[in-house]
C-alpha cells in the first residue's frame, strides 16, 4: 500500500539525516493507487494525501522527542552535583 511505503521512507529520513527535500520514488502501481484515492474523493489532491502523512509522521516524531527529553531530564545530574560527586569542588 502506498501509505505504508511513504511511511517507511519518512521513517528512514527522520532516523538518518536532516533534510530539506524529501524525494520519494513510487511505482506506477503506487501512483495509480494514489490517483484512485483522489478519484474516490477521499482526498482533494495527491498533495493533500502526502501532507497528511507528513503531518502524522511529524506528530509521531515530536511525541518521540518529547518522551526522550523527559527521560533525559529524569536522568540528568546538575553540573555542580556531578562535580561534587567526583571531588571537583
Amino acid at each position: 500500500m502506498i501509505e505504508t511505503y511513504i511511511n517507511d521512507v519518512l521513517h528512514r529520513q527522520y532516523m538518518t539525516a536532516k533534510t530539506k527535500t524529501l524525494n520519494v520514488r513510487i511505482t506506477e502501481k503506487q501512483y495509480k493507487e494514489l490517483e484512485d484515492l483522489v478519484e474516490r474523493g477521499e482526498y482533494t489532491s495527491m498533495g493533500e494525501f502526502i501532507r497528511e502523512l507528513l503531518r502524522k509522521k511529524f506528530d509521531e516524531f515530536a511525541s518521540y522527542l518529547h518522551e526522550k527529553a523527559e527521560k533525559d531530564r529524569e536522568s540528568h545530574i546538575p553540573l555542580e552535583e556531578y562535580g561534587k560527586s567526583r571531588g571537583l569542588e
